[in-house]
């Protein structure tokens, strides 16, 4: 069973997913995650400062620790997402998917043509450098790579029910931060307010049988609220934050002396 037919599994059997989002380049952080337990980690190639062999190594790292690798590329570029998915991450997440146009080239760019896509041939680590049957893993990527599109903006979430009619889609994921500065900045008659817009994606998301994601505090009130609402995997804790937050609390044992 490969990482994400796991991830299917335990949102299956009603357990909560759990990740942990990069930064930094180290790949230490992925493996040290993948050791503590969580399921996947999210490797942020769209704010991160980092470049390809970086991203490579955390996907190295992550699923030789155990969990699962979710790539958050910049955006829909099929020419630079060959070089990522031949890498043999178990995820790609795609920001500010505004509308199914969008979500259909996201899914597009993650399928040989064989499912309908444009990605090009050339799988490298994704065949174990050759150990796998080549022809064998073409016929299978389309079910290996988890597709999650970002609900991030008002134009995506007056697009849901059209982006959720395409196919290949594996998973929604709510970009609150995001979401919420799109309806500050809203223009027109008609007024959203954030926390009726999260729950009614929420309920239609999972009634359209579709997964869903999204970030949470680090708290057991913030997972069982979540798990409420009908999200099945999260996010919680970055790396860059988490280290700052101990430096600070062990600088300050010490910060009377």
């Amino acid at each position: 069973m490969n990482k994400v037919d796991r991830i299917r599994e335990k949102i299956a059997a009603g357990k909560l997913v759990k990740g942990f989002f990069l930064n930094m380049a180290d790949p230490m952080v992925s493996e040290m995650a993948g050791y503590i337990g969580y399921d996947y980690v999210w490797i942020d190639a769209e704010h991160g400062p980092l470049d390809r062999q970086e991203i490579f190594h955390h996907i190295v790292a992550a699923q030789g620790a155990g969990c699962a690798a979710f790539v958050r590329v910049p955006g829909v570029d099929a020419k630079a997402m060959k070089a990522i998915l031949d890498m043999g991450p178990d995820g790609i997440i795609f920001p500010f998917t505004n509308n199914a146009e969008a979500a259909k080239e996201a899914v597009r760019s993650c399928s040989y043509p064989d499912h309908g896509g444009v990605r090009g041939q050339g799988p490298i680590r994704a065949i174990r450098y050759g150990l796998i049957d080549e022809d064998e893993y073409i016929q299978t990527a389309y079910e290996r790579v988890y597709k999650i599109m970002q609900i991030e903006t008002l134009e995506g979430y007056e697009n849901l029910d059209e982006i959720m009619e395409v196919t290949g889609i594996d998973s929604l994921f709510i970009g609150a931060a995001d979401l919420g500065r799109s309806i500050k900045g809203q223009t027109g008659e008609k007024k959203y307010e954030l926390p009726e817009v999260y729950d009614d994606i929420c309920r239609r998301v999972r009634a359209r049988g579709l997964t869903l994601g999204a970030a949470i505090g680090a708290t057991k009130e913030e997972a069982a609220k979540a798990m409420g609402k009908g999200i099945q995997w999260v996010v919680f804790g970055q790396d860059a934050r988490v280290l700052a937050d101990g430096l600070k609390r062990n600088f300050d044992e010490l910060a009377e002396f």
